[in-house]
C-alpha cells in the first residue's frame, strides 16, 4: 500500500467517534495509517460487491437454464408431433394420389361442393378427439400447478 502513496489526495471526512476509534484500531492492528485502512475498506467493500453479482449472475442464469429446459422440452414434443403429422399428411397424398389415377378421375369434387356423410362423421370423430385430448392436457395442468402450489407451501 505504501507504493500508492504518490497517487493519493487529501480529503476531509466528518465521521462518528466510534467510527473513527474503529479505523484507528485496524490501523494499530495492523500497523498502517489510518488512510490505508480506509482504502483497504473501500477495496474490500468493492470486490464483495462483485463477487455478491456473480453470484446473482450465476442464480439468474441456472433459473433461466432450468426454465429454458422446460420449454426445450416442449418445443421438442411439438417438433416430432409435427414430423409425425407431416409424414401421414405425405402418405395419405400419396394413397389419394394413387386412388385418383387408378380410378381415372377427372374432376376434383371439394367439400365445399359436397360433403358426404363419411366425411361429417370424420371431422365430428376428430372434434371430439381434439376436445378430449385437450381436456387431458387442461386437467394435466392443473394437477401440475396444484402439486406445485402444495410443494411451495
Amino acid at each position: 500500500m505504501n507504493d500508492k502513496k504518490t497517487t493519493k489526495k487529501g480529503s476531509y471526512f466528518l465521521l462518528r467517534p466510534s467510527t473513527k476509534d474503529k479505523i484507528q484500531t485496524i490501523a494499530d492492528e495492523k500497523n498502517v495509517s489510518q488512510a490505508d485502512v480506509i482504502t483497504e475498506a473501500i477495496d474490500h467493500y468493492y470486490t464483495d460487491r462483485d463477487e455478491k453479482y456473480v453470484v446473482f449472475k450465476n442464480m439468474i442464469s441456472d433459473l433461466m437454464d432450468e426454465k429454458l429446459a422446460t420449454i426445450q422440452e416442449k418445443l421438442h414434443r411439438i417438433q416430432v408431433t409435427g414430423n409425425v403429422v407431416d409424414r401421414d399428411t405425405k402418405i395419405l397424398l400419396e394413397f389419394m394420389n394413387h386412388y385418383y389415377l387408378i380410378n381415372e378421375f377427372k374432376d376434383l369434387i371439394t367439400t365445399e361442393k359436397y360433403k358426404t356423410n363419411g366425411m361429417q362423421q370424420a371431422e365430428d370423430l376428430i372434434q371430439k378427439r381434439i376436445h378430449k385430448h385437450r381436456q387431458k392436457k387442461l386437467d394435466y395442468e392443473k394437477r401440475k400447478a396444484q402439486k406445485q402450489q402444495e410443494s411451495e407451501a
